[in-house]
């Protein structure tokens, strides 16, 4: 698919793989030609996301029932009118993706998915909330393991005479809260559960996945939800989602998986051939028996 056929405005999926993690991002397409495609840039809570020149970098595009991918790509940062967006260019013409096709196993196991309540809404996140905070530059030091936005002049001015700048800063006391979820199925880019835990579309959360690797963490974004019978069901909800971020380990878990289970079903099958074989072997020997 040529990146000139993509309409203005629609979805586009940015996959990272960074440092043994897969981020997955999602923006708006604002410009596009023959190499190059702009999006909205990707910001949270003010703060631009930064590719680095290491990241592996790939696209993903729905045209109607047809997926598009290409990979390799490069990234960064520009202006498009006087707005900031983010770019990235091609290499190849791109080739079809069928999700059907990424590995999927059943899980069925039951974890603890945890998330944050974001403060004023329904919301829940992954991450733990941010909060405003005003402070006068070069008086505080950043405290270790604190998440911050760069900050900007409020315009107003201290009782000391200097400028009071605004930031967002994680709430490093926010506890998350925690709720029992049965994993049916994970995949390379998601997630099918069980849960009573009541969770809107586009809620974020997080959980880790055992495997002899260790426990392999990944952040999900629900994405449909069905109601389950409350009378008949455990548990009242079933959510699909799909990684915003995860574990590179995950996919060798998901291969590590299927490879067994192959294996037994075909230790199975060579037993069910066995077995009939000998069947059919004394079934014959009794009616040589028999004719004696």
């Amino acid at each position: 698919m040529l990146l000139e056929n993509i309409s203005l405005g629609r979805t586009l999926e940015i996959f990272v793989d960074r440092e043994g993690y897969r981020y997955r991002l999602v923006s708006k397409v604002e410009d596009t030609n023959a190499k190059r495609v702009c999006v909205s840039v990707i910001a949270a809570n003010g703060r631009a996301f930064l590719f680095h020149p290491e990241d592996e970098i790939s696209l993903r595009y729905q045209d109607e029932d047809q997926i598009w991918e290409w990979t390799k790509v490069k990234a960064g940062l520009a202006k498009l009118e006087g707005s900031p967006v983010h770019w990235f260019e091609i290499t190849d013409k791109g080739s079809s993706f069928n999700r059907r096709n990424a590995y999927r196993v059943e899980l069925n196991e039951e974890l603890e998915i945890g998330y944050y309540e974001i403060p004023d809404t329904e919301k829940k996140s992954a991450q733990a909330p941010m909060i405003r905070e005003e402070y006068v530059p070069g008086l505080e030091e950043t405290p270790v393991g604190v998440e911050m936005t760069v900050g900007e002049p409020t315009g107003k001015i201290g009782e000391d005479g200097k400028e009071i700048w605004a930031r967002y800063v994680s709430q490093m006391d926010a506890v998350p809260h925690n709720e029992k979820a049965l994993v049916k199925n994970i995949s390379e880019t998601g997630l099918g559960m069980y849960s009573n835990c009541i969770l809107q579309e586009e809620d974020n959360f997080f959980l880790a996945i055992p495997s002899p690797y260790g426990a392999l963490k990944v952040k999900a974004t629900v994405i449909r939800i069905s109601k389950m019978n409350p009378v008949r069901d455990k548990y009242h909800f079933y959510y699909g989602c799909v990684y915003n971020e995860s574990d590179q380990r995950l996919i060798r878990y998901i291969y590590d998986i299927q490879r067994k289970r192959i294996q037994k079903r075909r230790e199975q099958k060579m037993f069910e051939d066995s077995f009939r074989a000998m069947r059919a072997k004394n079934k014959k020997q009794e009616t040589e028996s028999e004719d004696e």
